[in-house]
């Protein structure tokens, strides 16, 4: 079986739910190499700039509403109206499912933020020889891109496996 014969196949056997989860999975792997390599490879200087940071997070933005519309536009296309097909229980479940996990990653991502505030502001421990400026929001950021993968991956997969009651 050719490469092309083996896509056609996996296409035909994922239903449209699947293919648009696995789009906006994509769209936020993307966006969140994007902001980290953006963040590893700035200079000193350029992390400990507003305007710098400002410009990034203005591009994850952009990137993001772009990326989104074009990936509903193409699904648009080539769907029968199913995007404007309301889900099912077991969708609305699996909905559940990942924002449950996206909502711990967030609410993780927030407390330690909040400690890392505190540790930066009170001087303690590495604070004072590793400093990086602006630590606490790239942990917030990271932890809305970290929520969005996690979201869409718990829906992939219980989706896949059907097993929506814990």
């Amino acid at each position: 079986m050719t490469r092309s014969a083996q896509f056609k196949e996996l296409l035909q056997s994922i239903s449209f739910r699947e293919l648009t989860l696995s789009i906006d999975l994509l769209v936020s792997v993307y966006i969140s190499y994007f902001y980290a390599n953006s963040l590893i490879n700035a200079s000193a200087q350029q992390l400990a700039s507003v305007s710098w940071l400002s410009s990034l997070l203005l591009q994850v933005l952009i990137y993001s509403v772009v990326l989104m519309v074009l990936s509903y536009l193409l699904l648009a296309f080539i769907s029968d109206n199913e995007l404007n097909q309301p889900p099912d229980v077991r969708e609305k479940q699996i909905n559940l499912i990942g924002y449950k996990y996206k909502a711990i990653i967030l609410q993780v991502g927030i407390c330690v933020a909040i400690f890392q505030y505190q540790i930066e502001a009170n001087g303690w421990g590495l604070a004072i020889e590793y400093h990086i400026p602006y630590l606490p929001m790239h942990v917030m950021v990271g932890a809305f891109l970290l929520g969005e993968i996690a979201n869409y991956v718990a829906q992939l997969y219980k989706g896949r496996t059907g097993d929506i009651y814990e």
